[in-house]
């Protein structure tokens, strides 16, 4: 939110209540430029919801466009026959009052304002924003942005977003984001990439009224929202936050990646959203108390969010391994310590059923490499009865291992234990997989988490990532204890 502006009905939503309007309107009216074939505007939107299947009433705007689409383009809002649930204004900030005055004197109380030249200008732009935050006040509008792409409804097929992003997405899961930038919409990160879905994606924008909290309350009661990613540059609502967090975060996990760490991005900050910018220690204590799971990099709300998608929660810290190399064992071993693992000590049971298997494998980190080397095919056999072995052992909470993959170790050779960990799951797992091939690790890494096992690009991150589960598995016990 811009310096100086305030939330319109602060708490208004605080059960999670007043937004669907946002997220799955009866009818939309769609201001701007209506050209179609174009990369941006109200256009694509149209586009988009016609291809995608929303099942609500458009309402295109425009004082001189004919058609768009197929559809008749209304002159201005007070022609448009139907009640309108939604406005979305993708125009200069010039035009944004007048059409908010139009709407809210039509009765509508939700409004995507796409819009920039507002708080991320400076001063100027600050005081645009609070006339513009008065005005909606004075109908009860309540306005997602400015500066925004808005919203993506995979469930209902609804969308916002005014960018060409050049491909379909028909997919939907239990991942919701939550963002204060652009940069984790469709047009900006190729989603089909990711085995898993995603349900919602709100850009907030400027935040002049709706915010995190408000999202983070309706997305605590969102049945088909099991995880949440959220990416924030300040919050306004340092205790609202906390209070609304502490309590989602006992249903549901939540990953945050905080901009602003340093005095000289959070300065960049306010030429970006209008932020204001605070002492980083705050947050950090913040998300300690609440249980937030704070990652470290861009891609991390998306790929560290995998376990949480696809796996039960850890019930300690004691990480099972399994390598093709006693290299990689031991880098397996030091990222497990930075991420507040440790490798686990196997029982005696244990440790005599692998030397069983092969008498090259009876220590840990289980190495395949040497008995792999003589055994061929026999080397699948090994993966499966060590990850059986893991998963009976008290003493191991959680698994890594890696794969090899190459032109005689082809990815579909891996099917029949990847089926193997499929039907004895019982503990939270990751891999990397490495190989002569970029094609066939890509491959590789597509039919693991098909089966419900997230592959990284190296073994640091995939060991971070077990490491957020049971920090945060660690802070549930936690408040168990405190309630209890």
């Amino acid at each position: 939110m811009a310096p100086g502006c305030t939330n319109i009905r602060e708490g208004s939503v605080a059960q999670g209540n007043g937004l669907q309007s946002f997220f799955n309107p009866k009818s939309v009216a769609l201001f701007g430029s209506m050209q179609e074939g174009w990369f941006f505007g109200p256009g694509v939107v149209i586009k988009d919801l016609r291809e995608g299947g929303y099942k609500g009433t458009i309402y295109p705007v425009h004082p001189t466009v004919e058609t768009v689409y197929g559809l008749p383009v209304y002159r201005d809002v007070q022609g448009i026959p139907g009640d309108i649930e939604l406005a979305v204004v993708i125009t200069s900030w010039r035009h944004v009052p007048g059409i908010l005055k139009s709407c809210g004197e039509r009765g509508v109380k939700a409004a995507v304002v796409v819009s920039d030249g507002f708080g991320e200008m400076g001063e100027e732009g600050r005081i645009r924003e609070r006339e513009l935050v008065a005005l909606a006040e004075g109908f009860g509008l309540r306005i997602i942005g400015p500066n925004t792409l808005g919203i993506l409804n995979t469930v209902d097929r609804f969308t916002t977003v005014p960018y060409e992003k050049g491909y379909r997405y028909t997919k939907t899961g239990p991942l919701s984001i939550v963002t204060q930038t652009g940069m984790y919409g469709p047009q900006a990160v190729s989603l089909n990439d990711y085995q898993f879905g995603v349900n919602k994606i709100i850009d907030l924008g400027n935040m002049c009224d709706v915010d995190e909290v408000d999202c983070l309350s309706y997305l605590e009661h969102d049945e088909g929202t099991e995880v949440i990613s959220l990416y924030i540059e300040h919050t306004r609502r340092p205790q609202a936050f906390l209070d609304t967090v502490k309590k989602l975060s006992m249903k549901k996990p939540v990953l945050c990646l905080k901009g602003g760490r340093s005095p000289e991005s959070a300065g960049a900050m306010a030429s970006h959203t209008g932020s204001l910018a605070a002492d980083d220690r705050l947050y950090e204590g913040l998300f300690r108390q609440t249980g937030v799971i704070r990652v470290d990099d861009y891609r991390d709300l998306l790929d560290c969010a995998k376990p949480f998608l696809y796996q039960s929660l850890p019930a300690g810290n004691r990480l099972g391994i399994i390598s093709f190399s006693g290299a990689i064992g031991i880098q397996c071993i030091d990222a497990a310590r930075v991420s507040g693992l440790t490798a686990g000590k196997l029982s005696a049971a244990s440790h005599e059923r692998l030397s069983r298997i092969h008498p090259l494998m009876g220590g840990h980190p289980i190495d395949l490499g040497p008995a792999a080397a003589v055994a061929g095919p026999e080397v699948f056999k090994f993966y499966r009865e060590s990850y059986g072995t893991l998963v009976e052992d008290d003493a191991i909470d959680c698994i890594y291992f890696n794969a090899y993959v190459g032109a005689l170790l082809k990815p579909e050779y891996y099917s029949e234990f990847f089926e193997y960990m499929k039907e004895h799951r019982g503990k939270p797992t990751v891999m990397w997989c490495y190989g002569s091939s970029g094609e066939y690790v890509r491959e590789m890494a597509v039919m693991a988490e098909r089966s419900g096992i997230p592959c990284y690009e190296t073994t640091r991150k995939a060991v971070r990532a077990l490491g957020y589960m049971n920090r945060y598995a660690a802070w549930r016990r936690s408040r168990g204890r405190e309630e209890n």
